[in-house]
């Protein structure tokens, strides 16, 4: 798990709360994107959605210059399956100078 719940504003399909989910939990978001779909056939989900919708901050604007360009390709890039979660932890790391 990493930091505060948001919705993903690379990782999206409505709302980015699926996204946001499975970066928190560090989940597969096709996994996430299921488990609501279930959830809406059981009457519950759609309630459950639009409440993380309203509820949920979207994520935080990605750090401006060079670096804040590079962490957004690479969120893109994930978002596409082209890389993975670790792959771009460690871009992230990597632009912030941590070892």
């Amino acid at each position: 798990m990493r930091g505060q719940l948001t919705r993903s504003e690379t990782d999206r399909k409505l709302a980015g709360v699926a996204g946001g989910m499975a970066e928190y939990f560090g989940l597969d978001p096709t996994l996430v994107r299921v488990g609501w779909v279930v959830a809406g056939l059981m009457g519950w989900g759609l309630l459950a959605y639009v409440i993380q919708w309203s509820v949920v901050p979207r994520t935080r604007e990605a750090p401006a210059g060079a670096a804040g360009s590079a962490v957004r390709i690479a969120e893109e890039r994930f978002a596409r399956g082209e890389i993975s979660a670790e792959e771009l932890a460690g871009i992230r790391r990597d632009l912030e100078g941590r070892p």
